[in-house]
């Protein structure tokens, strides 16, 4: 699914609740919506490493997040 530029108001990103030893990364759209991060095949980014999801999000534009440990 692709979105126009700057659709998101904010990201979070925060613990996986199917493993907490990993990080997911929430988009939160102007209307409302929000969204998981996911990859082309639709499974849900998720990893150990905050700053791997941090790069990734960088990659696609996103300029803020918030982080919850």
């Amino acid at each position: 699914m692709k979105f126009e530029a700057d659709y998101f108001d904010f990201v979070e990103i925060r613990k996986n609740p199917g493993n907490i030893s990993e990080y997911i990364a929430l988009l939160y759209g102007r209307d409302g919506k929000s969204y998981m991060l996911c990859n082309e095949e639709d499974v849900v980014v998720s990893s150990r490493e905050l700053e791997h999801l941090v790069l990734m999000l960088k990659g696609v534009g996103i300029r803020k997040a918030k982080i919850y440990f």
